[in-house]
């Protein structure tokens, strides 16, 4: 059993009765997040392919952000699979990459994994796969916010559908330019995203879920209609989303009654 010496207790006397708090650690840049996040996830697991480790860093981490499905007994024996395959430095690795892409979305508004999708060239050829950056997201969707700002006045908040929605790059500058108009794209923006790539549809649901964008993402065949599994962000939840559109749904339908009945 350790004592406590007398020379502690003077000592403890002649302490500073207000120890000084630390300085907080300067937040990083979204690009000096990439940047990091590209050097952690180039030197961990150099025994396996880096499009796998990719892939398998985005099954966990929207895992973790899947609200209905974060306890289900498929999840935890997924998760375990994929964690068993690596050494206890790469998991901390793997850690710390989550940590990074918090801090790069907590920067900015923008599409951060798709970036580093391009960078690291870790996109399907055959398929066709090409994220646009973030200044080209940006400017296609800024085209659309007059018509946006007039729908949201009108009916308080709108819904965007993305067919082929890659990282929700798109959906994304979307709601960056609500937010720079004052809007809250929390409370008034719903989108609908849809890819056939399962990893790419994950990437795109861990976006929306760290940015708080209540989103449906659906891993499926936009052409099809054949959907493979459906995710909802975090905030879909939170902010009663599923009441809000049930709401609209019945509006609608009562306004095309009466539009039938007056004709």
């Amino acid at each position: 059993m350790s004592q406590l010496s007398f020379e502690s207790l003077f000592l403890a006397d002649q302490a500073d009765p207000q120890p000084r708090a630390s300085a907080p650690a300067r937040m990083l840049s979204p690009a000096e997040a990439r940047k990091e996040f590209a050097s952690v996830f180039r030197q961990m697991a150099k025994n396996m392919r880096r499009s796998e480790v990719f892939r398998d860093f985005i099954t966990l981490a929207a895992s973790e952000l899947d609200m209905a499905r974060i306890r289900s007994p498929e999840n935890i024996e997924n998760s375990r699979r994929i964690c068993e395959r690596y050494q206890p430095d790469d998991l901390d690795a793997m850690k710390q990459l989550f940590c990074l892409l918090v801090e790069g979305l907590a920067g900015d508004i923008h599409d951060f994994l798709g970036a580093l999708y391009m960078e690291q060239e870790l996109g399907a050829d055959e398929m066709g796969q090409y994220f646009s950056p973030s200044c080209i997201s940006r400017l296609m969707a800024g085209l659309l916010m007059p018509g946006a700002q007039e729908t949201i006045k009108r009916e308080g908040w709108m819904t965007l559908d993305e067919p082929a929605c890659g990282s929700a790059g798109m959906v994304i500058a979307f709601a960056y330019w609500m937010a720079e108009a004052g809007y809250n794209p929390s409370q008034q923006l719903y989108a609908t995203c849809t890819d056939i790539d399962p990893m790419v549809a994950d990437m795109a649901f861990i976006q929306l879920a760290l940015l708080g964008i209540p989103a449906k993402v659906v891993t499926g065949n936009t052409l099809t209609l054949k959907a493979n599994r459906v995710r909802y962000t975090p905030v879909y939840y939170f902010n009663d989303w599923q009441g809000r559109l049930a709401f609209r749904s019945r509006l609608d339908a009562m306004k095309k009654f009466l539009a039938t009945v007056a004709a």
